[in-house]
């Protein structure tokens, strides 16, 4: 550090918004002879290519990605892409079909298994990763915050999970980053960039396609938070920089007319996902009125919790990071002071917290939920540890920490199978004879209807059950444990056990 020039703080010859927006500081910053660059990209191309492996490599998930995934099966069957279908005759009113229509796509192209499903928000996760190179003053680092940012999203452990999981999240928060990036972008890229104002808008309408009005209300606390840190000048910043009337426009045209048409094809679907899904399902706790399985009652405040794990190992280290820089002297004050330049940590850190704020006092929530934020926290922690961290041996250990949860991850899934496949039916099915007729007897798991396509039927009266035991050809009955202690001897006459797995028992005649 130098001495003040003019008013002026300089460390070696440059001012702090020259540190803070030029390629100078990287040689200080990160030592002459370690190349970064080529560390980090190893360790992303590493955890990327794991995370591909693995897509179809275990079971679905007890119940969410099942239940997607033959939403999704369904959609590609009956060629029906307006209404997601539960069941037969059962429509599925929860979520949007932005995600069915992304996994029923892969598994049109790779087939209907796991990894067709999965790939579809792999490739979200993708698309979030490249979003990243738009970010204003990227080239900072040597141009090595893309890459880190990316690594970071994928090597977390909700990032790893949730970017080869059959759910809604990621592609909400693919919408929410192009939402978010394409706002940041507008309001403080000098290039001509202006397709990015647009970029806002359509993030959007992919929100509101993917999971709902919660993706705009996220979106907006995080800009309201924001504008809030400096509410004499960001407001209007926010309001000239954005073509607002036409960018609503074309939210309504990219949105309004599935919404209409679901609603007219499936009467009730409106009443049921604004109210219910946006309103009782986080306000009441243990949610009764949902159609598709029981609420998730959690204590209030656990979303900080579930943001904290999710994040890891990240969290700990972006915080070791930023107390290197708050209690280090003299140059570590510079850089500090260079990230903290132009109100982007505060946009990154409201970004990161709004989905955390949004459910605190939320007790229907699922993990999956902090995950709009986990792009706004891969930026920030990225451009703290940067910055924070000089020597070559710290700089390769904190980043191959990027390999932690990938391998922890995939060990849990393929050598303990049986934690990812609790009460999947994959294993059980196996057995099954397609040709054959297949009921479940009391309770049909979600995964059964995708691993049977659609062909199991769940019989729970007992009048149906004698139908069962008196038809005539191939008939393949699978009962869970309670349900087989309670049958006679003379019921199960006749039947043979075919095979036992998770709980279950395959009996065929």
């Amino acid at each position: 550090m130098r001495a003040l020039r003019g008013g002026g703080v300089y460390f070696e010859g440059k001012s702090l918004h020259q540190l803070a927006d030029g390629n100078s500081f990287v040689p200080t910053l990160i030592g002459p002879r370690i190349n970064v660059r080529r560390w980090i990209l190893f360790l992303f191309v590493l955890a990327l290519v794991v995370r591909l492996a693995t897509l179809g490599a275990y079971p679905f998930f007890a119940t969410t990605e099942p239940r997607y995934a033959e939403i999704a099966r369904k959609m590609l069957e009956t060629g029906n892409w307006v209404t997601p279908w539960f069941d037969h005759g059962v429509p599925f009113w929860g979520k949007p079909p932005l995600s069915f229509w992304g996994s029923a796509a892969t598994m049109a192209i790779f087939g209907v298994n796991e990894f067709g499903a999965r790939l579809a928000p792999f490739l979200a996760t993708l698309a979030i990763i490249a979003m990243f190179r738009a970010w204003p003053r990227r080239d900072r680092f040597d141009g090595v915050l893309p890459m880190a940012a990316a690594l970071v999203m994928l090597s977390s452990l909700v990032g790893f999970v949730a970017s080869g999981a059959v759910m809604t999240d990621m592609f909400m928060a693919m919408g929410m980053t192009a939402s978010m990036i394409g706002f940041w972008v507008s309001i403080n890229d000098a290039t001509g960039r202006t397709y990015w104002r647009w970029a806002f808008f359509l993030g959007l309408s992919l929100g509101l396609l993917a999971k709902g009005p919660v993706a705009t209300v996220i979106s907006g606390l995080a800009l309201t938070l924001w504008v809030l840190g400096s509410p004499d000048s960001r407001w209007k910043q926010a309001w000239h920089s954005l073509p607002w009337l036409r960018g609503l426009l074309l939210m309504s045209v990219l949105t309004l007319p599935w919404y209409l048409l679901a609603e007219q094809r499936t009467p009730g679907f409106l009443q049921y996902f604004i109210v219910g899904e946006h309103l009782q399902r986080f306000l009441v706790s243990g949610w009764t009125g949902d159609l598709y399985g029981a609420g998730h009652a959690e204590p209030r405040g656990l979303i900080w919790w579930f943001g904290f794990g999710g994040f890891l190992p990240w969290t700990p280290v972006a915080a070791l990071a930023w107390l290197v820089l708050h209690f280090s002297r003299g140059d570590g004050k510079a850089r500090l002071a260079g990230v903290w330049l132009k109100g982007e940590w505060q946009y990154l850190l409201a970004w990161t917290l709004a989905p955390i704020l949004f459910f605190t006092m939320a007790r229907n929530i699922l993990e999956a939920y902090v995950l709009p934020g986990l792009p706004a926290f891969a930026l920030l922690s990225s451009i703290l540890m940067l910055t924070a961290f000089q020597q070559r041996a710290v700089v390769r250990s904190v980043w191959a920490l990027a390999v932690l949860m990938p391998l922890w991850a995939s060990i849990m899934l393929l050598w303990f199978p049986e934690t990812p496949a609790l009460r999947s039916q994959k294993a059980l099915l196996e057995a099954w004879e397609p040709k054959s007729s297949i009921y479940y007897l009391g309770v049909r798991p979600l995964s059964a209807n995708f691993y049977t396509a659609g062909q199991a039927q769940l019989v729970d009266d007992p009048t149906d059950f004698d139908r069962v035991t008196s038809m005539t050809g191939d008939v393949t009955l699978v009962v869970e444990q309670p349900w087989l202690d309670d049958l006679t001897p003379q019921q199960l006459s006749g039947w043979k056990v075919v095979r036992q797995h998770a709980g279950f028992t395959m009996l065929h005649r």
